[in-house]
């Protein structure tokens, strides 16, 4: 109880502050796309055509840049949603593509091994399960295409090239790939899909909710747990999570739990 009083009677020094990160969302696919306003800016998941066009328009009529001023594209992760509109952002602009450097490695590892590995083929009973072979084809595929995207490779706890106040955290899970952005100075998290919202009532320096909002995606439990432990070491007042609301609290991912 003294824990909520004290957390609505302190208000994280970032209200106080003009906002560098800005949200772009359309109402279709409801995955985040995210405008970090600095000198130059970068672009966090451009993840469709539409998000896109939004993105371009928001920079120009009320942040009055131009798209000459984007010189980032960072990918969270590979999965389409995030990652459906580069093309289209290319077609604006030249900025680099950078995503962790985990998927290059593990796609290299792939090359040798995706014809030679085999999976006992699911069991009658089991409907819907799929064989971990056609599974490692299909995502060999989907990454050969995507690694072919990246310009840049991203390392755990380097800073990103030319906005060195943003590290990067690999936050493997529901990807190996996967990753954040953290702004230690500022105290805020780009979680692309290691941390989703869930909740419909918003965002806001509301503590009750934060318990039910978050929760952690994935499918490997252990990486699960290390990426936890890392994450709720860090200080974050604002979290910007790859799918729904953004939060803002003293205590932002105290509370996160798997699912």
């Amino acid at each position: 109880m003294e824990t909520a009083i004290e957390d609505r009677q302190q208000i994280p020094p970032l209200v106080q502050q003009p906002r560098r990160v800005h949200t772009i969302t359309d109402r279709f696919s409801m995955t985040n796309t995210y405008l970090i306003h600095d000198e130059r800016i970068v672009v966090v998941d451009p993840c469709s055509a539409l998000n896109v066009r939004l993105l371009l328009n928001y920079l120009q009529q009320f942040l009055h840049r131009t798209v000459t001023d984007i010189d980032l594209i960072v990918l969270t992760s590979f999965h389409p949603d995030h990652t459906g509109g580069i093309a289209s952002l290319h077609q604006a602009c030249s900025a680099p593509v950078a995503a962790s450097i985990l998927a290059r490695e593990l796609r290299e590892s792939w090359k040798d091994s995706i014809r030679t590995f085999t999976y006992p083929p699911p069991n009658p009973g089991e409907a819907g399960r799929v064989s971990m072979t056609h599974a490692l084809e299909i995502s060999a595929a989907s990454y050969t295409r995507q690694v072919q995207l990246v310009d840049i490779w991203l390392e755990d706890v380097a800073g990103l090239p030319n906005h060195l106040d943003w590290r990067v955290i690999a936050s493997p899970g529901l990807t190996p790939e996967s990753l954040c952005l953290y702004n230690p100075f500022s105290y805020e998290l780009l979680s692309g899909d290691t941390i989703i919202t869930t909740e419909r009532s918003g965002a806001g320096f509301n503590p009750q909710e934060r318990a039910s909002m978050l929760v952690c995606a994935g499918r490997k439990r252990g990486q699960q747990e290390q990426t936890l432990q890392v994450l709720r070491s860090l200080k974050v007042h604002y979290l910007y999570p790859g799918h729904g609301r953004q939060i803002l609290a003293m205590r932002a991912i105290t509370s996160i739990r798997i699912e």
